[in-house]
């Protein structure tokens, strides 16, 4: 978190506080997947809570995703960014 804001990349406060609440969510998410999903043999978790959960999980993997893309894309334009005049033939 302190990378993706001390680098710019995030533009709200509430995205930066959306994120870190994920981190708890993910954590927990560990505990569905083992105990209430086809996973193991487990009693499954009632459809609207499982859509809950798999909505806010993947829409966190979305995000991070194309943030990472971002990233990358940035970092990549800036690499190859020449900073001579290819221009001068000497």
């Amino acid at each position: 978190m302190k990378a993706l804001r001390d680098g710019g990349h995030l533009e709200s406060a509430m995205t930066e506080h959306i994120l870190k609440s994920s981190i708890s969510v993910l954590e927990v998410f560990n505990d569905v997947r083992n105990n209430k999903s086809l996973a193991h043999d487990n009693p499954i978790l009632n459809y609207e809570e499982s859509l809950l959960i798999f909505n806010h999980v993947v829409a966190s993997f979305r995000f991070i995703k194309s943030l990472n893309i971002k990233i990358k894309a940035k970092a990549t334009a800036v690499r190859t960014t020449s900073v001579w005049d290819d221009s001068i033939p000497f």
